[in-house]
């Protein structure tokens, strides 16, 4: 008895401890995001009579940093290219890459093996920067909009998933289709993509992302500044301090935000809708992790 006691009380003593780390490692995480949001809200002169760099309430309050924001051409523009490349980008990348993969799931596809092998070879020997460079430059396509959904189209990454999750559909219900009179594009329109909402929605989400977060395709092949996406402007704004976004800003007064206020405004309103999604998209992100997985 006194034996049970004693390791019931080490079980609590380490779950205490447990508890502890894990509540400091998500301190860690949330604080600097709630540190941006109050700095975001604060006023020049709260924060000059602040005390303490420890800021858990705004230092004064002023929505100005974010209507300053909003109100600069290149942000809203840039707002604009970031979600029309978000949105076409996800929804043509899922479903090119199904069909790839609804195809190399077939068991009668002439040189199955070949053309996966031909898949997966990109996933290890690509062409390199300069040359990708070039021969975007040849096709016509630097500086236009439409490069930044064709350029992250294809991941064989993903494509490998879904046709990992196409196999587990069993054969006799295609066979059925086809008896039916079914045609391999109503197959896959009418029975397969509506058996695999969750695998599509799984890569969706990674691919959704993968092109809210990208930056460098936009600055290296966009010259034109109001076609860049809203994380290159966001991050010409708090790196560079860049003159030209600042432009009819108004800081230093009391009342008003600082430039570091507008800086941590702008990282918010990049990062805010991500945070809103993820919520509804996480459990998408855990089935993922399954997909293609080894069943018995």
């Amino acid at each position: 008895m006194r034996r049970l006691k004693k390791s019931m009380h080490s079980a609590t003593v380490a779950d205490w401890i447990i508890g502890i780390i894990l509540v400091l490692f998500c301190a860690t995480i949330v604080y600097p995001i709630w540190y941006l949001v109050m700095l975001s809200l604060s006023t020049f002169g709260g924060i000059a009579s602040a005390s303490n760099p420890f800021m858990f309430v705004p230092a004064g309050f002023t929505l100005q940093a974010y209507s300053d924001i909003f109100s600069s051409t290149y942000i809203q523009s840039g707002y604009q290219v970031t979600i029309f490349r978000t949105v076409v980008g996800t929804l043509a990348a899922v479903f090119f890459m199904a069909l790839a993969s609804y195809a190399i799931s077939r068991k009668g596809l002439p040189g199955k093996k070949a053309i996966t092998a031909y898949f997966m070879v990109s996933m290890f020997v690509q062409g390199g920067m300069i040359p990708t460079y070039l021969m975007i430059k040849e096709l016509g396509l630097l500086d236009n909009i439409w490069l930044l959904v064709l350029l992250p189209m294809f991941s064989t990454y993903y494509m490998l998933i879904l046709r990992s999750f196409f196999e587990t559909i069993p054969e006799s219900l295609i066979e059925a289709a086809k008896i039916d009179g079914a045609t391999e594009a109503q197959i896959f329109i009418r029975i397969v993509m509506p058996l695999s909402v969750s695998a599509l929605m799984s890569v969706g989400a990674w691919v959704f992302f993968t092109h809210w977060n990208s930056w460098f395709d936009s600055q290296l092949y966009f010259t034109t500044m109001s076609k860049q996406v809203v994380l290159v402007q966001i991050r010409r704004l708090v790196i560079e301090q860049s003159n030209l976004l600042l432009t009819g800003m108004t800081t230093g007064k009391a009342d008003l935000p600082t430039e570091e206020s507008i800086q941590a405004a702008g990282i918010m309103i990049t990062i805010l809708p991500v945070l809103i999604i993820y919520p509804f998209v996480k459990k998408y992100f855990v089935k993922g992790m399954t997909l293609g997985a080894v069943k018995e």
